[in-house]
């Protein structure tokens, strides 16, 4: 056999090899996709079904899953929410309520405070009675003039009790003074045609001086005198404007016979007379 007939068998024999090498080549795998569960015979990294890696971690829950427990959270948070709205409105409410009592038993204190602090005190001088139409004029003032210094002495005495019981916000009381109840009028005991006299008081805490000036500082007080019996009557007074009545934590009108007014009702007060 000739050289070049052994080279020939030899290049045979390793097509051989070859072929054979290629013919033991195994199959592709089978393989179950993770994602989809789809099954295919292939050696690519994606499945062809859904085209996810057959390496990539599946998912914890299904689609299905994952929309039903969307929706359960979705509800849950609406229950949670809808209960908190339920709470808070319950709980407005009843702040509302609650301050609204309050405010009505602090409303219903006050009233009751206001209504011991002017309830009318009443004194008598009976050595002071202005019931003889025939004694001199002079005499008859003098009467009528003693009787209002007496009225401003129970003034006086009533307010240094109330400093002492701690109902007035005072450290003391020093004197009080009357004058008319109509502004810039004179006192009704100068006018002996009058069987009533009605004054408004002051029962001093301070006095200050400016340019000759001098103003007081003082709880304020009305009364009235009966000359003719000598009967005075005094009350503790709480001004309170017209316009303020309705915004005030509480109003008590003063007791008629606080100021002897026979006229209707008229703003924080009443009128003195009726009308004409």
């Amino acid at each position: 056999m000739s050289d070049e007939d052994l080279w020939e068998a030899a290049r045979a024999r390793t097509r051989e090899d070859v072929r054979q090498i290629f013919a033991r080549t195994p199959e592709a795998p089978q393989r179950t996709c993770p994602h989809c569960g789809e099954q295919a015979q292939t050696r690519e990294e994606h499945c062809p079904a859904c085209g996810r890696s057959y390496f990539e971690r599946p998912d914890r829950f299904s689609p299905r899953t994952r929309r039903i427990l969307q929706t359960l959270g979705v509800l849950g948070a609406a229950a949670v929410l809808a209960l908190v709205v339920v709470v808070l409105v319950h709980q407005a409410r009843d702040n509302g309520t609650s301050a609204r009592e309050r405010r009505a038993a602090a409303a219903a204190a006050e009233r009751a405070r206001l209504t011991r602090e002017q309830r009318p005190h009443h004194a008598t001088a009976v050595a002071l009675r202005d019931d003889d139409r025939g004694a001199a004029d002079s005499v008859r003032v003098r009467r009528r003039v003693a009787l209002v210094n007496r009225l401003e002495a129970a003034i006086t005495a009533d307010a240094r009790g109330r400093v002492a019981r701690h109902e007035l916000r005072a450290r003391a009381i020093r004197s009080t003074s009357c004058h008319a109840l109509a502004n810039n009028a004179r006192g009704d005991e100068l006018d002996l045609r009058k069987p009533l006299g009605r004054y408004s008081c002051e029962a001093a805490v301070e006095t200050a001086s400016n340019a000759g000036i001098t103003s007081t500082l003082g709880v304020p007080f009305v009364g009235t005198i009966d000359f003719a019996s000598a009967r005075l009557t005094w009350c503790k007074d709480n001004p309170t404007s017209a316009s303020d009545v309705k915004t005030a934590l509480a109003f008590v009108r003063l007791s008629r016979e606080c100021t002897a007014a026979r006229g209707p009702v008229f703003g924080s007060g009443y009128l003195i007379e009726p009308r004409r």
